[in-house]
């Protein structure tokens, strides 16, 4: 009498089965868990070859990078919030109740411990008409030392 590896049901006669992976011993009943190793195939089912000839062209398109459309807050995002809210004499909570969003969501805005999303910073510009997005022309690239090397900055293409 052998032992069913699967089970543990003591039977005459036991079948070689490959179930998830492992080579395994086991009875009649539980034969059905696996597959035989001569229908069992690391590699796999063959996918039927498409006929270049009679299907259509497909144009991929250029994949759009995610990083252009990327907005970039301003550094200082906080405290032109808070200046310009003063400015027009707004309280936090008057302005969080035009904007209708909280109170401490727009206090943790001026204290940069959040930063508002793009439609938060569309709500903000348009109330308190201030700019919080960076301009990319503002930033500039200088050498600190005088001597001819390449740097990586000299490969870099800087959109303007």
């Amino acid at each position: 009498m052998q032992m069913c590896e699967l089970c543990g049901k003591l039977t005459d006669k036991l079948y070689k089965v490959i179930i998830e992976g492992s080579e395994m011993m086991v009875c009649e009943k539980c034969k059905k868990f696996g597959k035989t190793p001569k229908t069992y195939s690391r590699i796999g089912k063959k996918i039927p070859t498409r006929d270049v000839k009679t299907e259509k062209r497909i144009v991929k398109r250029p994949r759009r990078d995610l990083f252009d459309k990327l907005v970039e807050l301003r550094e200082d995002y906080g405290d032109v919030i808070r200046e310009a809210r003063e400015k027009l004499g707004l309280s936090i909570e008057e302005l969080a109740r035009r904007l209708k969003i909280k109170a401490t969501v727009l206090q943790k805005f001026e204290r940069y411990e959040l930063e508002p999303n793009e439609k938060e910073i569309k709500l903000l510009e348009k109330e308190l008409k201030i700019n919080l997005l960076a301009n990319p022309q503002e930033e500039t690239i200088e050498s600190s030392s005088e001597e001819e090397s390449f740097t990586l900055g000299h490969f870099l293409k800087f959109k303007k």
